[in-house]
Formats: structure tokens, sequence, C-alpha cells
């Protein structure tokens, strides 16, 4: 049995214990790292740290960023309980809110979305929401979990893997104000590659979505990039305060 194996499983029997004291969901992050043994506090950190873990005198405490949304919270919380069962896991772990590519990182990333959002519930609420971006919403509140996360766990869950979710802004730390694609979450049967910072803003039907904040989901011809051709498309748009300026943020889903 391999690390992520064995931290999967420590993760499994973490829940099932959380159950077996009357816990239910949304998983309460709090008691679920009361039962691993970890304190959890409210920081003030730096505007990119999240979460820092710390071990003192044979006790572990968890620090979450005061400033983070009870969501972002949640998912701290169990990022740093998921760190705990590695086998790697010795000595202070700090969790920045753009983790990188280190592979504890991303593994800890697996494990906290397997404790605040577990895959068994996950497919039963995605069978009674369905398989669409509008489902977000309710499946959000549901795990009181964020949407970048829903979305993370959407694309490993989905019975349809021939799709894309791209998330798109028109907040941009260079000053653009296009709107444009800043992520990419492909599922496992994708195989058109979706640069970060690619405009939209050509397409005006998809681009007038966000900024009209009108959803829709319909069949439609694209021409971005290598996008080119017929495409199912889904948007799910938002919007957001940066100081004081208001943005538009959202996702697409992609289906060919």
């Amino acid at each position: 049995m391999n690390s992520r194996e064995k931290a999967l499983m420590r993760a499994r029997q973490l829940m099932d214990d959380y159950f077996s004291f009357g816990g239910s969901f949304p998983v309460n992050m709090k008691m679920l790292a009361s039962i691993a043994g970890i304190t959890v506090k409210e920081k003030y950190m730096e505007d990119d740290q999240s979460g820092q873990l710390v071990i003192q005198a044979g006790k572990i405490a968890a620090y979450v960023n005061i400033f983070d949304s009870p969501v972002r919270q949640n998912f701290t919380i169990a990022h740093e309980i998921a760190h705990t069962l590695m086998d790697e896991f010795d000595h202070i772990q700090f969790r920045k809110k753009e983790s990188g590519q280190d592979e504890i990182e991303r593994l800890c990333d697996e494990v906290a979305s397997e404790l605040l959002l577990p895959t068994a519930e996950f497919k039963r609420q995605m069978v009674k929401h369905g398989e669409k971006l509008a489902s977000f919403k309710p499946l959000s509140k549901y795990f009181r979990a964020s949407l970048e996360a829903v979305a993370v766990k959407f694309a490993g869950c989905a019975q349809d893997q021939n799709r894309a979710i791209l998330m798109v802004t028109d907040f941009h730390s260079a000053g653009r104000r296009d709107l444009a694609i800043s992520g990419v979450i492909p599922l496992s049967n994708w195989d058109i590659f979706v640069p970060k910072g690619l405009s939209i803003g050509k397409e005006r039907h998809l681009a007038d979505s966000f900024y009209k904040n009108a959803p829709f989901e319909q069949t439609m011809q694209l021409s971005l990039g290598h996008l080119q051709g017929e495409y199912l498309v889904e948007t799910y748009p938002s919007k957001f305060q940066q100081s004081g300026k208001l943005y538009n943020k959202g996702y697409i889903l992609l289906s060919k």
C-alpha cells in the first residue's frame, strides 16, 4: 500500500469515527479536527497564507486565516488534517492560497476533498441535482464548501468525462479587464488544450452571459484557440468585490 492509499484509508477511518460520534453533513470540520487530535484556531496571517499546522509539546494546532471565508476555512482545516494522515508528517506545515505543484500538497488537497466532500455522498447528491453547473450552488451549500472545491470534486465524480470546466474572470493582477480563462479543470477524457489567459471576449454571447448575469445551457459554435466547432456549453456567472470594485467570475462547462 503506497502513501496515497494509506492516507485515504486513514481519512475513511477518521470519517467513520466522525459519524460514530453523531456527525452529519455538512461535515463539522472543527469536530472532525478534534477527533483527529487537532485544535483549530483563527489567526491573523499573511494574505497569501490560508493555514498553518503547529506542533508544540506534543499537541497539534491548526491555524486558519481569520480573514478567509467559512467555506475556505473549512477546506483549509481539512487540508491541515490531511497533513497529519501522511507518513511524511513530522514538522510545521503552511498552506498557501496557491499551493503550487508540490506532490505532498496535491495529495493533501485530494485527501482534504475526501474529508469535506466524501465521494459516495457527493455522487448521491450529483444524482439528485444533476451533472450540471447549476448543481454547484446546492452542492456548495450542502457540503459547506467553496465552488472551486465543488468543481474539482465534480470533475472526478461525473460520469460523462468528455468535458472540461473553465474558470473565467475579468479580474487580473496585470490590470487587464477582459473576460478570460483563469483556470481549467479537464475531466479525464478531455484532450483539447485550453491555455490560461485565453480571452473569451470575441465570443460575445458567451461573454454576455457573465456581464449580464444570464446563465444558459445550449449547443453553440465556438472559435477560441483550439476550441473550434460545436460544443454543448453551460455557464455559471457570478460576481465579487475586490478593493471596492465589482468583477465578474464564474464557470463554463464544455462538452464535446
